[in-house]
């Protein structure tokens, strides 16, 4: 399996058959699109009260066949603990799950389905990660000078399985900072390389972009419009 490598931009088109393309536009319908984005008033809101008022919504209210293994609820390989509670949801703004609905779509077409390793994560969660980081802001985001963007729920951390859920073989696994978990990092093995490519090109034709120094890591290119962080107090009943 060979997919041209990713191009750093964002493309209007994925190379997909006419047929494929109207395949997706199909499950898209029930939020709109114009110039690359979703219509603000087509968002789904969140269930939820708190959520909503929150301004934050469940992916799988959005998507359920996006697969979630939130990996922080059991172990952070930075902080050597967990992170969040047992049973805490995958959230992020409604654009952004918008984004990753249609980012789903794609890689439907490629035989696979996404899976979520991290999505919103709690400031307080981040001051965790950055003090034992030892403020290293190479990979993690300094929450006194810029807030991770996981906080203001706009990033997501993903991967690729089966469309049954079955787990495949991607250039690292996550929270690995080496080398080879450079986006750009040229795998040796090609069927490898190919599922990345599948997965980057997916999520940036549906309006993210990619961090260079993790292959996992992409946030919503109108990232700016969501500035706020949002507290686990603000959600904490909802949980």
């Amino acid at each position: 399996m060979r997919v041209p490598p990713v191009r750093w931009a964002f493309p209007t088109t994925l190379g997909l058959s006419l047929s494929a393309v109207a395949f997706i536009v199909a499950c898209s319908s029930s939020t709109r699109w114009e110039g690359g984005n979703p219509v603000l008033s087509d968002l789904p809101v969140s269930k939820s009260p708190v959520l909503a008022k929150a301004g934050l919504i469940e992916i799988s209210e959005v998507d359920s066949s996006i697969r979630i293994d939130l990996r922080y609820t059991r172990h952070s390989a930075i902080a050597k603990k967990a992170l969040y509670q047992s049973g805490m949801p995958a959230l992020l703004r409604p654009e952004t799950a918008v984004r990753l609905r249609r980012a789903n779509e794609k890689v439907k077409l490629h035989g696979y389905r996404i899976m979520v390793w991290d999505a919103y994560r709690p400031p307080s969660a981040q001051l965790v990660l950055w003090d034992a980081s030892g403020h290293d802001d190479r990979y993690v985001a300094n929450p006194f000078s810029k807030p991770s963007q996981h906080s203001c729920g706009t990033a997501v951390d993903v991967t690729l399985v089966t469309s049954s859920g079955e787990p495949v073989e991607m250039p690292t696994g996550f929270d690995r900072f080496t080398a080879e978990a450079a986006a750009m990092y040229e795998h040796p093995d090609q069927e490898v390389m190919a599922r990345k490519h599948i997965l980057q090109r997916a999520m940036i034709e549906a309006g993210f972009f990619p961090l260079p120094n993790e292959w996992w890591h992409f946030t919503d290119r109108r990232f700016k419009d969501y500035p706020e962080t949002i507290s686990l107090s603000e959600i904490q009943s909802a949980l």
